[in-house]
């Protein structure tokens, strides 16, 4: 291994070479998500293809109605409301920012992951075969016969933002179950080739033979395509079956169709104390939503309204009353929160968040919602496409995506730096970046980058506010997705007004950071230089990358939790995953250590051991949300690390 020393010697005077030499195909990219890195298949959860596992919920009566707006997967809601189970135990996960146009809120999107979001093949140049299956529970048909005209009815599109299945390859399957003498027999009824649209097409096929007519009747979607990536999608909404030759065209709703993510001006999240220092400024004056008419012309859309809660205190409730009543016409429209809005007590909507709420810290639970349904309360889940909900985070960061990355950003140059922009509200003193780095295409794992903060020179980055020379690493997470690593500053750094923050990459290679196509904070905020000597250049490359700076914001470290947040993430142990979290955060050691869990204030709240090699899980759905510290020493007590934890509302 290189010593620091060298490794420094070597990163510089590769900058030096790199000003007299740029390479002629030195350029920024956009990529599909479509390969991973080579991680160990021992640590997969499942390396076996088509699980099928029985969710354990009995048969259902028709109709059978599913639009993904709702949490009806096994692993959502299988243990705490069996009612609301659509489906078996399936590697298929609801998504909402895919899909384009989708007919309601939240598809079902099949791919090439499994459950844990780890390709099915590794190691493989171009590994195709069955991938993602999503079985329905049983459906009672006994007693039914072809008079009855029983239909399967679904709407699919085949890529969306995110990688399409190709032509004459990829496929998209309908099987119905029957019974056999040795077991259950699954039968091809449909089939689509891939296709790459930006619309959603309706399928109608009968249950009318009289073998699929019996009391365990399943259906069930596969797809046939790589089994290595996030590639080859498939979308699926509004599944329905139902009698008398009835489909999924559901006439007088309304319905969400896309999923807001902020009430703020300029960004999807920022520190608490910056917004509480001028509340009323950093709102939106209008929140437009995107809706769905599925009546057959004009359609009434009656009191619509938004609501907050923080905790378990009373939501405030807004109505928009001037929209009462409104007819609107058949396919999608938009409605418009917030504008004129006022509380049941008169106050305006432009102080949405009271910012008395807290000193530091501030999660809301958002809710926008039909009179018709009403408006949920807490944070277990929306129960129809009427009703829609996300929590507006305040705590430590700042940041323009909305958390999930449809594409990867990438330099390819040696000495390649990239900028990202950020006004910030008030003065306040930086702690370091949180980097989505998406776990697909080429592992960067190896590869090497250094933290860099500029000021702004109108608009664009400036000089340097300060020098580093600690050397990180891109961060992969395969327990879930869209995962962010914390990556501290050398040093804590005054900053203010208009700050840029990024990295330089050492070599050519790329480290492909997250891109959420949905925002498009690109535009006048992301910068580039292909080498060291050149000039920076304004992004061409639409949707956000996502990278957040994290600041003091008002906590007041004590010095023992402020010097394990110093030390290198990744030397004793992997990165805290999920975090942020509601219910458990886990991570892996790579020796025996202790780990304390501690609050702002310095008060351990709670600690245990754990030795090499071990997956440790730590229980916090007792803890307030917040921020707080997770410190680990080995037993030798020669190496301290210290994480950043936040954890959201339950």
């Amino acid at each position: 291994m290189k010593s620091t020393f060298s490794k420094y010697i070597s990163f510089f005077s590769l900058i030096a070479i790199v000003m007299f030499s740029a390479s002629f195909s030195a350029q920024e990219v956009e990529r599909d998500l479509v390969f991973m890195p080579n991680y160990n298949t021992s640590e997969s959860p499942t390396s076996s293809l088509n699980i099928q596992v029985r969710g354990g919920s009995p048969p259902m009566e028709l109709p059978f109605l599913d639009d993904f707006a709702w949490p009806s997967f096994f692993e959502e809601s299988g243990v705490d409301r069996p009612e609301l189970v659509r489906w078996d135990s399936s590697p298929v996960r609801r998504t909402s920012t895919f899909a384009v146009n989708p007919p309601t809120i939240g598809v079902a999107t099949l791919d090439g992951l499994d459950s844990g979001g780890y390709p099915y093949q590794f190691n493989s140049i171009d590994a195709h075969g069955w991938a993602d299956t999503l079985t329905s529970r049983e459906i009672f048909l006994g007693g039914l016969t072809a008079d009855d005209e029983v239909t399967l009815s679904f709407w699919y599109e085949g890529g969306g933002i995110g990688n399409a299945p190709d032509a004459e390859e990829d496929t998209l399957i309908v099987e119905f179950k029957s019974i056999g003498t040795e077991g259950d027999l699954w039968t091809r009824m449909w089939e689509q080739i891939g296709v790459e649209t930006d619309t959603f097409a309706q399928v109608v096929i009968p249950i009318d033979d009289g073998v699929y007519l019996h009391n365990s009747f399943q259906f069930r979607f596969r797809n046939y395509g790589t089994l290595m990536a996030n590639a080859d999608l498939w979308h699926i909404d509004y599944v329905y079956v139902a009698e008398n030759g009835a489909i999924g065209s559901p006439l007088e709703e309304l319905a969400f169709q896309y999923p807001p993510y902020t009430l703020l001006r300029s960004f999807s999240s920022m520190p608490w104390t910056h917004y509480s220092d001028n509340p009323e400024f950093h709102i939106k004056d209008t929140l437009i939503v995107g809706h769905t008419n599925f009546g057959m012309g004009l359609n009434n859309q009656e009191n619509t309204g938004i609501s907050i809660q923080i905790g378990d205190i009373d939501p405030i409730a807004f109505e928009n009353e001037f929209i009462q009543n409104v007819s609107v016409p058949e396919g999608p429209f938009s409605t418009e929160y917030l504008a004129n809005s006022l509380d049941s007590q008169g106050v305006p909507a432009s102080i949405l968040f009271d910012p008395t709420s807290s000193d530091t810290t501030a999660i809301f639970e958002v809710s926008l919602w039909e009179e018709e349904v009403g408006f949920y309360t807490n944070h277990s889940g929306v129960y129809d496409n009427d009703s829609i909900g996300f929590s507006q985070v305040f705590t430590d960061y700042y940041a323009y995506d909305d958390g999930t990355a449809e594409k990867a950003y990438a330099l390819e140059a040696a000495g390649g730096q990239l900028a990202v922009r950020y006004p910030l509200a008030i003065p306040d003193t930086l702690d370091g970046l949180m980097i989505h780095f998406t776990p697909f295409y080429d592992n960067a794992e190896l590869e090497t980058f250094v933290i860099k903060i500029w000021d702004d020179d109108a608009g664009m980055p400036g000089e340097q506010i300060d020098t580093m020379y600690q050397f990180h690493s891109p961060q992969y997470f395969t327990e879930g997705y869209d995962m962010f690593a914390y990556y501290p500053c050398d040093h804590p750094i005054p900053v203010s007004g208009i700050i840029h923050v990024g990295f330089i990459q050492q070599d050519v290679d790329r480290l492909n950071i997250g891109l959420d196509k949905n925002t498009n904070s690109n535009v006048g905020n992301l910068h580039y230089k292909l080498n060291p000597g050149s000039n920076w250049l304004a992004s061409e490359i639409s949707g956000s990358v996502m990278i957040h700076p994290v600041l003091r914001a008002g906590k007041e470290i004590p010095s023992s939790i402020y010097e394990l947040a110093t030390f290198s993430s990744s030397e004793i142990s992997s990165e805290l995953f999920p975090n942020p979290t509601s219910y458990e955060v886990s991570f892996r050691t790579y020796e025996d250590v202790i780990w304390s869990v501690y609050s702002l204030n310095g008060s351990q709240i709670m600690s245990g051991e754990a030795y090499q090699s071990m997956k440790v899980t730590i229980d916090t759905s007792d803890l307030p949300a917040g921020v707080y510290w997770v410190g680990m020493t080995n037993t030798n007590k020669s190496i301290t690390s210290g994480k950043r934890l936040v954890i959201l509302p339950h």
